[in-house]
């Protein structure tokens, strides 16, 4: 009976850990994303000018009522430089973005041409909180930039799969100081993520297979 209760907490041990795996294939749980091929509207991400060095862009989003592991962040992005975009999660604090709490690595070929570009990470965002995907740009000291810019479509993103999730709003701000400013139109975004399992129903699965499997030892 030790030996299978030494079991039971090594499955649910392993059944957390794989509830935080990240999902290579995951659903979009957020999003307006389409194309952005035809498009012309778009924010400036980095170098503006010598008073706006490094402008910031976040679009936010509030949870379901559910706790989602995301893993992938999409955007419709555009540059004839050299930038290097920098991805972020932000908490929530007062309806604007407050500090990072996740980065996001570009998986995709180095921001050129207007395309649809993809950053893989791993966050757990909670249930009922809200967030924001915040882009900005390491070499703007090199007066780099890089456009973000609206699908096609001009919609607003909003939840997918039944994820619950609902559209914050679109905001901006100047690195070397100031406040987030908003009243902007929303920018093309496409977030995956996997539901993240509640822990009394990861419990019960897990030792339902216990019980299971001491009684197919019994016979």
């Amino acid at each position: 009976m030790h030996k299978m209760f030494t079991l039971a907490l090594s499955l649910l041990a392993f059944g957390y850990q794989s509830a935080s795996a990240i999902n290579l294939i995951s659903p979009v749980v957020f999003g307006n994303l389409g194309t952005v091929t035809a498009s012309t509207t778009s924010n400036t991400v980095g170098y503006l000018s010598f008073s706006q060095q490094n402008q910031f862009q976040a679009q936010g989003f509030t949870m379901g009522s559910t706790d989602y592991q995301l893993t992938s962040l999409q955007f419709g992005l555009g540059s004839t430089g050299t930038a290097d975009p920098l991805v972020q999660i932000y908490g929530n604090n007062l309806g604007a973005p407050s500090s990072a709490l996740a980065t996001f690595t570009l998986t995709s070929p180095a921001v050129s041409s207007k395309g649809i570009y993809n950053f893989s990470g791993s966050f757990v965002a909670q249930k009922n909180t809200s967030y924001w995907a915040v882009l900005s740009n390491v070499n703007s000291a090199d007066y780099e930039s890089f456009e973000w810019y609206t699908n096609d479509a001009f919609t607003p993103p909003s939840g997918q799969n039944a994820s619950g999730i609902d559209y914050l709003q679109t905001v901006e701000r100047n690195n070397v100081g100031g406040a987030w400013t908003g009243a902007i139109p929303s920018l093309s975004i496409q977030i995956r993520g996997t539901a993240v399992p509640e822990p009394s129903s990861l419990s019960m699965l897990v030792l339902g297979g216990v019980v299971m499997a001491l009684v197919s030892r019994k016979k």
